[in-house]
């Protein structure tokens, strides 16, 4: 299932049921269409799924069933709103950031490695909060994981 927009919250001890200890409301872009996701942690494969609802309905019935709280709720919302994006150290990542890498990067289909240390200028942030978009001397258009920048 190909999520474009997910958020996630945790069940607590009192409702949880059937193995099931977090809960995800995902998008799924070839249907347009929203799944209640049930899981024993959020990594874990579905245990349920519920077709063809609105994010709100998923919302109401996680509350309803689950006792999760509207606020209880992480990551990109219905809207599309994303969850920060942090770097290697957890630092939020703003557009225009200037980072620095803090391994040795091939970049594929280049032929060249970028080094540790090398600075990036004006970063600007993805949908993706584990990605961002930036540009060096040596590669226009990179995309590269947050986790391999540290801010400043």
């Amino acid at each position: 299932m190909p999520a474009s927009k997910q958020i996630i919250a945790n069940v607590s001890a009192e409702f949880q049921k059937d193995g099931v200890s977090c809960l995800s409301v995902v998008f799924d872009a070839d249907s347009d269409g929203w799944y209640l996701c049930g899981h024993s942690t959020p990594a874990s494969p579905a245990l349920f799924e519920v077709w063809s609802m609105t994010d709100e309905d998923a919302k109401a019935m996680a509350e309803t069933d689950w006792g999760v709280a509207a606020d209880s709720w992480q990551g990109q919302d219905a809207g599309g709103q994303n969850a920060p994006t942090l770097d290697a150290n957890g630092t939020a990542l703003s557009n225009g950031d200037t980072v620095t890498l803090i391994k040795d990067l091939p970049v594929k289909g280049a032929g060249v490695t970028l080094k540790r240390g090398t600075l990036i200028k004006n970063i600007s942030l993805t949908s993706d909060p584990a990605e961002i978009d930036c540009r060096t001397k040596e590669v226009k258009g990179l995309v590269l994981k947050s986790c391999f920048v540290k801010k400043g």
